[in-house]
């Protein structure tokens, strides 16, 4: 009996000393701390844009919206792979989804409307050194 006793101890010993413990993943005390400017956005938000059989959905402020429909009083016109455009009272608003990434494309990279015409490959008997057998 004293020895059940011991080992509960011991194991309830541990479970306390495990509650006690800081949780790794949360983030350390003041970084990445929002103002209070950041904290609460104005405005549409812009969530997610998705595409199905070719046409454009997008996710704003918890509403899923297409070209032509009403946000929050503006009219989406554009919706394109990373925003969408609202035209309304204020005049046209563009929402982005990544707004602190701006898409830059390299030097050596054609621009991204122009093909790059594909180089004809020989076929897979030649290529081998085979010959196709004739009869």
């Amino acid at each position: 009996m004293a020895l059940r006793l011991a080992v509960l101890l011991i194991a309830l010993h541990g479970v306390a000393q495990a509650e006690s413990l800081p949780d790794p993943t949360r983030p350390a005390t003041g970084w990445n701390v929002a103002t209070p400017a950041e904290a609460v956005p104005s405005g549409p938000q812009l969530q997610a844009i998705r595409t199905q059989n070719g046409i454009r959905s997008a996710l704003v402020s918890g509403q899923t919206v297409r070209i032509g429909s009403q946000v929050e009083g503006a009219l989406v016109t554009r919706i394109d792979e990373d925003r969408v455009w609202l035209r309304g009272p204020n005049g046209v608003q563009q929402l982005k989804l990544f707004p602190e990434v701006e898409k830059q494309h390299s030097a050596n990279a054609p621009a991204p409307h122009i093909k790059t015409p594909a180089k004809p490959r020989p076929h897979p008997t030649k290529r081998m050194g085979l010959r196709k057998e004739t009869e």
